[in-house]
């Protein structure tokens, strides 16, 4: 008889155990009507990625369209960078009007440049070091290479001037 009701003891306390691990189980709500509420939901985020996209393309264009007027205004001339075999347009202006402004070239010391035949060292006004000029080239009135079309990028470090693949 002891033994009956230890286990009869034994038996209450699983099942007790067993119910309360159950409303642990089942304390998480109910998720089921917000997920059927959000499917309802007709959101078309979609739709603001097509405007952006747009925006981003129309912005595009106006620097595009930017760097085509750039070339089309001043003077151009063919230079050679450093290495001599870089082919690049530089622009010439007469007379720029700058801010009064400490000499940014005070501190660079440019290198004797020696230039192979027809071209000969040029200063730029707005430039630090000459370049090698070609005065004998003529450019032509439409510039097409620097438009990025045959592959002339704008320089990441001098402005005005253009580069070409060697």
């Amino acid at each position: 008889m002891q033994m009956s009701g230890f286990a009869c003891a034994l038996l209450c306390q699983l099942l007790l155990l067993a119910g309360a691990s159950r409303s642990i189980l089942r304390s998480a709500p109910d998720v089921a009507s917000r997920v059927a509420a959000e499917y309802q939901q007709n959101i078309q985020i979609h739709d603001g990625f097509l405007s952006q996209e747009q925006q981003d393309i129309e912005q595009e264009k106006e620097v595009m369209g930017h760097r085509t007027r750039a070339l089309a205004t001043g003077k151009w001339v063919v230079a050679l960078d450093h290495d001599e075999k870089t082919k690049m347009l530089v622009q010439m202006r007469a007379g720029t009007s700058q801010p009064s402004i400490r000499d940014p070239c005070s501190s660079i010391s440019c290198g004797s440049l020696v230039c192979p035949a027809g071209f000969v060292p040029t200063s730029v006004e707005g430039h630090c070091c000459p370049y090698c000029v070609n005065p004998n080239i003529k450019i032509e009135p439409e510039v097409k290479g620097a438009t990025g079309g045959s592959g002339g990028v704008a320089s990441t470090f001098c402005k005005d001037v253009w580069c070409f693949p060697t």
